[in-house]
């Protein structure tokens, strides 16, 4: 096609009749482009220091072959070894008249040219008799015993060998000795009884070795390590993804009335809920240690809590009171808190009675023991959180009626008044958090001055929201997120092992650890640019029948992520298993931790064997995790 037609109908050149100036200027720019990505290459090659001769030293490849041949040669399997020793006599230096040791006899001999020597001289050691392609060691023998190497050698088919070996720097007037040992790996037995082969020699199976079941139990510590890290990680990423949700955060707006009093409700909530579970705590552990009686108390505030909470929330042309339904729902909490301390206590007794009497099964009663520690820890965390929500709803709902009810100047200084509370609150709570990290003790710079500062901020914030409509806290909520989680995320997994290690000591519960808060933020951005990905139609469908925005995401959103969430999940736990076996390096328990020690110690066939076991446990993740994707997602 020779031209294109514009919408003008004018001619437009193809390449081919591009002007020969701007056919020099394109040829020019190709030219700088190139010289500019070789000048590029080859400072990037000047800065890592590659370098050819580093390749070809002989004592380099000498090195690395010798570790490629340990790494191909894994510490899986042990024997028993018979060691078969063969002395010969001989003089360093030489005697006045020269010195003939006795010939060795035996089926295996050897002969050593010549028969005495000067130190540090060569001489040429020569054997038969000795098993075919066998490994045999030389060592010089000093007077006082000591074994100094002087040559590995394997023998022949045959069973002959011959070697130069240069003489230690030992000269004695006494005899010493030139000694050839060789090994029988004759094995131990896996089964009890042993194998007659057709020789009628006795043939035995060799046991695995002490690295081999070392390897064994911390490649399973990885995976349950992962395991968890993953489980946990997940549990917390899936609801704070839909925070970093753009699509779902955007349109939330809130008046500055409605949203100061929500704000506001929230540390105290937080305060007032953690203070309430240590003082519930207290008073179920003012009860005598009986599994049986907070058993009893957990099953009958249960029942309570049950009876309360069709009066709390009742079904739709029921006649209870709002009263009532406050009344109940407060009442409500306060025995379900109580139940909760008492399944914490139950769990804490119980399974510190099932430990002492369930014998190689106790790890069951240690794990219930465990479990009723982490419940513990959780519910004055949920209660904090909880209570906050609550209040933070009731400030919300407060300063919706208000604003429908009161209008202009007042509903204008309600709005500032709320908004200075909020900002005071907030900006106290950052007062905090930093003299903890700063350890500052003067309150007027950790109170006083962040609360007048955040009091100024929020009536300045609530005031021009009065003027310009609702503010959008949905993209500050969607932004703070976002950041939190690129911040975690840029931290490797191995720095935050290092920090949980001085938290809690080495081993696995610190790996477990940092890999679930790398999860958690990893895992969160994946899920919520899924959710950001979803087909907006079943969205504005849900929303147009008058749902609230809790039952668009569970019946527009949660549907079309739940596939696409497993497949993230599977992946993640891969993930953990691989960075398990790193962050054991810095002490994290898992596998890595014994694959650093043998690299240390130059062991690199036991490390091959903790290789070994990486790749087939990756191998069989990878393998398993596609197989559950196929069926699941």
């Amino acid at each position: 096609m020779a031209e294109i037609d514009t919408r003008d109908g004018e001619r437009e050149p193809n390449a081919s009749e591009q002007p020969p100036q701007r056919k020099r200027f394109r040829s020019l720019w190709i030219f700088l482009g190139l010289l500019v990505g070789f000048v590029v290459y080859a400072y990037g090659f000047q800065v890592t220091e590659v370098s050819l001769d580093k390749i070809t030293d002989e004592t380099r490849q000498t090195r690395l072959f010798q570790v490629v041949r340990a790494l191909a040669q894994p510490d899986l399997l042990t024997y028993e070894v018979e060691t078969t020793a063969i002395d010969l006599a001989y003089m360093v230096p030489c005697p006045a008249g020269g010195f003939e040791a006795e010939p060795v006899e035996g089926e295996a001999t050897f002969t050593v040219d010549p028969p005495c020597a000067e130190p540090r001289e060569v001489v040429t050691i020569s054997g038969s008799g000795f098993r075919g392609n066998d490994d045999v060691q030389v060592f010089f023998v000093p007077p006082n015993g000591i074994e100094l190497r002087l040559a590995n050698v394997r023998t022949d088919s045959v069973g002959s060998f011959e070697v130069d070996a240069r003489l230690s720097n030992r000269p004695d007037t006494e005899v010493q000795t030139i000694r050839v040992k060789s090994r029988l790996n004759v094995g131990s037995i896996l089964s009890p009884v042993n194998v007659e082969g057709d020789n009628g020699e006795m043939l035995r199976s060799p046991r695995w070795s002490q690295n081999a079941v070392q390897t064994l139990d911390l490649i399973i510590e990885t995976v349950f390590l992962a395991l968890l890290a993953t489980t946990l990680g997940t549990l917390i990423a899936m609801p704070l993804s839909f925070f970093a949700a753009r699509n779902l955060m955007r349109d939330v707006r809130m008046p500055a009335l409605q949203l100061g009093l929500a704000v506001a409700g929230i540390p105290i909530g937080l305060y007032i809920g953690l203070l309430v579970s240590r003082e519930s705590r207290r008073l179920i552990e003012t009860l005598p240690d009986s599994a049986w009686l907070h058993g009893a108390v957990a099953v009958g505030a249960g029942v309570v809590v049950a009876r309360l909470i069709p009066i709390a929330v009742p079904v739709p042309g029921s006649n209870v009171t709002r009263t009532a339904r406050i009344a109940a729902g407060i009442a409500a909490a306060a025995v379900g808190l109580i139940a909760a301390q008492a399944v914490v206590r139950f769990s804490q007794i119980g399974g510190a009675w099932a430990a002492a009497r369930l014998g190689v099964f106790d790890f069951i009663g240690q794990f219930v023991v465990l479990l009723g520690q982490i419940l513990g820890a959780a519910f004055d965390v949920f209660a904090a959180i909880g209570l906050a929500g609550v209040l933070a709803y009731l400030g919300s709902r407060l300063g919706y009626r208000l604003g429908r009810r009161v209008a202009g100047g007042l509903n204008r200084l309600l709005s500032i008044l709320a908004g200075a509370v909020a900002g005071a609150l907030l900006a106290m709570a950052v007062g905090q958090v930093l003299a903890w990290l700063y350890q500052i003790v003067d309150t007027q710079t950790t109170v006083v001055i962040p609360a007048a500062v955040g009091a100024v901020l929020g009536a300045a914030l609530a005031w021009r929201s009065s003027h310009r409509g609702p503010i959008g806290i949905g993209l500050a909520v969607y932004y703070t997120a976002r950041t939190v989680f690129n911040a975690l995320r840029s931290i490797e997994a191995l720095v935050l092992a290092l920090v949980f290690v001085i938290w809690v000591g080495l081993g696995p519960f610190a790996g477990a650890l940092a890999l679930a808060l790398h999860t958690i933020a990893a895992n969160a951005k994946l899920y919520s640019e899924q959710v950001e990905s979803i087909n907006a139609g079943p969205v504005e469908a849900v929303r147009a029948t008058g749902a609230t925005r809790l039952q668009t995401v569970v019946y527009a959103v949660v549907p079309q992520i739940v596939a696409p969430y497993i497949s993230f999940t599977m992946y993640r736990w891969d993930i953990n298993v691989r960075f398990s076996t790193i962050i054991g390096f810095v002490g994290g328990g898992g596998i890595g931790f014994l694959l650093q020690q043998n690299i240390g110690l130059l062991d690199y066939r036991a490390a091959a064997a903790q290789m070994l076991a990486i790749a087939i446990v990756v191998s069989t993740m990878d393998w398993a995790s596609s197989r559950l994707r196929e069926r699941f997602v």
